[in-house]
């Protein structure tokens, strides 16, 4: 019996690349024993509601699309609790995700790994009544990191984009937050918070620390302190350069749920797009919950 396959796609994504190579996407799947059903997306929420109601009725949901496309289709999948494969195309522009997991960016590559690929456990979070595939963030630095410099984002990585934050304190807004897990809390005033569970954010990566792991059931936490003075300035950017958290200017920590509040609401960022404002703030791991196809290793 031929196996089924559900296609759905957002023609508008990037260079529109997907629709032009749709035709040689469905041959490659076809070939493989696929019965295919494709799906452009028609409008926002879209894929979400497209998933959700058809995922279970096939042996796997494929989807292409850029970071938003690829966040809609994951929040489809969890909320109709669907443990089939999942397979990704990219097309977005930057792909932090298919570069963290292991999915190859030209695109037929891509569509040959959902077939002869590997399925790929990896934790999904949860930002309040939204999942997220690898970053949750609140604060104007969330913005920085599109404009860091590509020679400072090879040399240093995820730190190049904390450090072009830092020299644009003078615009960025602080926020008078509290938090609390399992394993630490605190308040304060902070310029940024990111609940990460990548190797890469817009593009960078992620050297923050050396252990990161998507598929252990824990987030890794990035606290920014609002500097009062010269020398807190001065450990902060210290403190991201040597990658020493000790002086406390910067925050860095691992946990599995997270609760962070702000009387005056926070504005976040869930995968690079709009998550809201949100005066508490309920974030969750939840362990491989996401079967992912990867380039076989």
């Amino acid at each position: 019996m031929r196996k089924k396959l559900l296609f759905v796609y957002n023609p508008h994504s990037g260079t529109q690349l997907i629709a032009r190579k749709l035709s040689g996407i469905v041959d490659l799947f076809t070939k493989h024993g696929y019965d295919v059903t494709c799906h452009p997306t028609q409008s926002r929420g879209d894929c979400i509601e497209t998933v959700k109601q058809c995922c279970n009725e096939f042996d796997i949901t494929v989807v292409s699309g850029g970071d938003g496309t690829l966040n809609e289709a994951v929040n489809g999948l969890m909320l109709a609790d669907c443990k089939k494969p999942f397979g990704y195309i990219p097309a977005g522009s930057t792909n932090d995700f298919s570069h963290s997991v292991g999915i190859p960016l030209k695109t037929m590559d891509a569509a040959e790994c959902v077939v002869s690929g590997e399925e790929f456990a990896c934790d999904i979070g949860k930002h309040n009544d939204r999942y997220f595939t690898y970053v949750a963030g609140f604060g104007a630095l969330t913005e920085v990191s599109y404009s860091t410099p590509q020679d400072a984002k090879n040399a240093l990585g995820f730190l190049a984009y904390v450090l072009e934050g830092i020299a644009s304190l003078p615009t960025i807004k602080e926020y008078n937050i509290s938090y609390e897990c399992n394993e630490r809390s605190g308040s304060g005033s902070y310029l940024l918070g990111l609940i990460t569970n990548t190797l890469h954010v817009a593009g960078i990566k992620n050297r923050m620390s050396d252990d990161i792991s998507l598929d252990d059931g824990l987030f890794e936490v990035v606290l920014i302190k609002t500097p009062k003075k010269l020398t807190d300035l001065h450990n902060l950017t210290q403190d991201v350069l040597k990658r020493d958290f000790s002086s406390g200017a910067l925050e860095y920590f691992k946990t599995n749920r997270l609760t962070i509040t702000c009387d005056d609401g926070l504005a976040w960022t869930l995968d690079g797009e709009n998550g809201g404002e949100h005066q508490k703030s309920e974030i969750v791991n939840y362990h491989k919950a996401l079967n992912v196809m990867r380039k076989a290793k």
